[in-house]
């Protein structure tokens, strides 16, 4: 069972954490208490930087993956654009 604690946020966090909160339908504790779940599964020598790191790297993958996707879709537009006007033909 959750106990009252006082803890002190900036008004970035706070408005984060509501807004969070407003997205996922939960409440302002609920979201508190799931950062801290993360954040205490992370191993007690965690570095930051590393993280930081994966999260650049996941990200620069992703972009070119939507970029390859992007044009796939690209190409079986105009495929279809091809197909379609034979078929008029």
């Amino acid at each position: 069972m959750a106990s009252p604690t006082t803890i002190y946020l900036t008004p970035k966090q706070r408005k984060g954490l509501f807004r969070r909160a407003r997205k996922r339908k939960t409440s302002f504790s609920e979201e508190v208490r799931a950062a801290l779940d993360l954040y205490l599964e992370f191993p007690p020598d965690f570095e930051e930087e590393r993280l930081a790191a994966l999260v650049r790297e996941a990200n620069a993958s992703m972009d070119r993956s939507i970029g390859k996707l992007d044009e796939a879709i690209a190409f079986c537009k105009q495929t279809m654009e091809r197909i379609n006007e034979l078929e008029r033909r």
